[in-house]
């Protein structure tokens, strides 16, 4: 595959389908600072989709090189699609590959591309090596809010199946979070430390409200011994399976 061809090719189908209005909207919603062309999630992947065929196919260096050369582009939708390339093969990656990983994750700097990044790779790779468990021991020490939400992200697809993950590294981790006052030593405005504290939180709450569809009793147990240490959004949210199935916390 001929990598300038293939950003030239994709660039049509961007402008082809830009949408002005929600490109705004979208770079607002996501405090990016990347251009925007106003494309739905949806769209790039079917476009991803598309071109299964020969992605599956490359040799993984190439690939790799891809979705470097993807992620240097200036937008957000290129961004996105080295993301979902690169998790159409997500079989092939390793603990080697753990670099890139990093290098991808610290540069998300949002949600969007971050949580499109760590939910739906970091289980192939914990899953063959357990020794990319000893990254989300580090991650969640880092001075970036983001990458401690990847360290308590990155088990969430496992737990939500119920197919292996360490759950008490989880708690661990997450109980490591509840005391917040690394975020005023390292963040100086306001806006930042909301948004380190919420992102933090949900992902507390929505990997608990994962996890409570296999192992609900798990779930209660955590809750039940931390509900006066968390906050009150790690809680709703990771007590809101149990709660919709009458299971008392």
């Amino acid at each position: 595959m001929n990598t300038k061809k293939f950003i030239k090719d994709y660039r049509k189908y961007l402008e082809k389908n830009f949408n002005a209005e929600r490109a705004v909207q979208e770079k607002r919603y996501l405090y990016s600072d990347l251009k925007h062309y106003g494309l739905s999630v949806w769209k790039i992947t079917a476009y991803a989709k598309s071109l299964k065929p020969q992605i599956m196919k490359m040799p993984k260096p190439q690939l790799i090189q891809l979705v470097k050369t993807l992620w240097a582009q200036p937008s957000h939708e290129e961004k996105s699609l080295a993301l979902d390339v690169l998790t159409l093969r997500a079989d092939d990656l390793t603990v080697k590959d753990m670099p890139l990983i990093e290098k991808l994750m610290r540069e998300s700097r949002g949600w969007a591309l971050l949580d499109g990044l760590i939910i739906p790779l970091m289980p192939f790779i914990l899953a063959k090596d357990r020794t990319a468990y000893r990254y989300l021991k580090i991650w969640i020490k880092d001075n970036d809010f983001w990458v401690r939400r990847s360290a308590l992200l990155a088990q969430l697809l496992l737990f939500r199946k119920g197919v292996g993950g360490d759950k008490n590294l989880f708690f661990k981790l997450a109980e490591s979070q509840f005391d917040e006052g690394w975020i005023d030593k390292v963040y100086t405005d306001t806006l930042t430390r909301s948004r380190a504290r919420f992102f933090i939180r949900k992902a507390i709450g929505w990997t608990l409200r994962e996890m409570s569809i296999k192992d609900p009793q798990s779930v209660r147990q955590f809750l039940t011994k931390n509900k006066s240490k968390m906050s009150g959004l790690s809680f709703r949210e990771g007590s809101r399976r149990l709660k919709s199935t009458r299971t008392k916390v």
